[in-house]
């Protein structure tokens, strides 16, 4: 048992690296959508509905993916380290970080909106001063290190009133036949529910402390504890759950296309009644669990490798989800008026964008980072 317990799961870290990544194309993909996103940094003027369906998909499981991948791993170092350094090891490598993303690098990335739109945009410190905090604020994509902040500190108060869950299940079992549905009925529930009172789509500014999607939150508040769960019954571990590639993977490619269908068929319109919220709820919880688990999947059978490549992604996969909008949006608008064809210019742009984000951190970033040693290997599983 002890073996299982020590055994590392690089998969994991391959399969965060992996959606950070697709993270990154999926914010260039943004810009060339053919909605009117006047809230988007940088819009394109070449456009495409293949954006659309892109965005629409990708956009229901890749947080939670980050979710359950930071659920997964947090209980392990909490149990490790103990409360008091898993504290620190977070106010370090997440709150911090959240606060400086949040003053410093958003306010640059909200008025890139209107930079890239404008002949003379105003004068970036007086937007600071008296648009940034108003009617423009936002966390940018560091809105994730603030909820996730927020999942730390619940899952630090179950620690400190219940330390005995935190021990691992003595027996490996796999879950019951009624585990999954019931968990995306819950999931189902938790997007209803708040899709009765937002659009699906809504961001709130919470006391300018957290950026929300109400209608989220919950969901990825589940997938934060499925995470948890799956790590005290030693799933993906030698002997514990590992979910099938041909089941989980056929499952998602059918809720793909219903998922879509249905979604750009009944939610796209300005007011939805409850019974399409009710189809939403449910084709987004399904597709998500689908899609999410098939990721796993995939991952654990061909990809759960320590080579030089996926290693190096993994360790800097945390700096380039930080970095990449700061990359992303000058490229963007230096080919944004350029009239090439479309798919020359996305994959140019992605290609380049993820190998200076990578270049960036693999060889500026993480050798100045105050807390790593030299030679000192990142561990891929502390930041998220």
């Amino acid at each position: 048992m002890q073996a299982v317990n020590k055994q590392r799961v690089y998969f994991f870290d391959n399969l965060k690296a992996f959606i950070i990544l697709l993270v990154v194309v999926f914010h260039i993909a943004m810009g060339y959508t053919t909605w009117d996103l006047k809230w988007w940094y940088v819009n394109d003027i070449q456009k495409n509905k293949f954006f659309d369906l892109f965005v629409l998909e990708t956009d229901v499981y890749i947080m939670p993916i980050m979710f359950m991948i930071a659920g997964y791993f947090a209980p392990m170092v909490l149990v490790k380290k103990g409360l008091t350094t898993f504290f620190q090891d977070k106010f370090k490598n997440i709150v911090l970080p959240w606060i400086g993303g949040v003053l410093f690098i958003a306010p640059l990335i909200a008025y890139s909106a209107l930079f890239s739109r404008m002949d003379t945009p105003p004068n970036y410190f007086s937007f600071w001063q008296n648009d940034f905090f108003g009617p423009y604020y936002q966390q940018a994509h560091y809105w994730f290190l603030g909820i996730l902040t927020l999942f730390f500190l619940l899952l630090m108060i179950a620690y400190l009133f219940n330390p005995s869950y935190f021990k691992k299940s003595p027996q490996i079992s796999a879950p019951s036949i009624w585990f999954f549905p019931a968990f995306a009925l819950l999931t189902t529930a938790a997007f209803f529910s708040g899709n009765l009172f937002f659009w699906n789509d809504t961001w709130m500014n919470v006391k300018f402390i957290f950026v929300i999607q109400p209608v989220r939150l919950v969901l990825h508040l589940c997938y934060f504890g499925l995470g948890v769960y799956a790590w005290k019954h030693s799933w993906f571990t030698r002997g514990g759950y590992t979910p099938g590639l041909l089941t989980w993977g056929s499952s998602a490619i059918i809720m793909l296309f219903v998922f879509l269908f249905y979604r750009v068929t009944f939610t796209l319109m300005p007011d939805v009644p409850i019974l399409y919220k009710a189809g939403h709820a449910l084709t987004h919880a399904t597709f998500c669990l689908t899609a999410t688990f098939a990721l796993i999947a995939l991952f654990q059978r061909f990809f759960d490798s320590n080579a030089y490549l996926w290693r190096r992604l993994a360790a800097n996969s945390y700096t380039i989800y930080f970095i990449h909008q700061c990359v992303i949006i000058p490229i963007g608008c230096i080919v944004q008026k350029l009239e090439i064809n479309i798919w020359i210019k996305y994959i140019g742009v992605s290609i380049t964008t993820v190998i200076l984000c990578y270049l960036i951190a693999e060889y500026i970033i993480q050798p100045i980072l105050p807390f790593k040693k030299r030679g000192e290997k990142t561990n891929p599983h502390i930041p998220l």
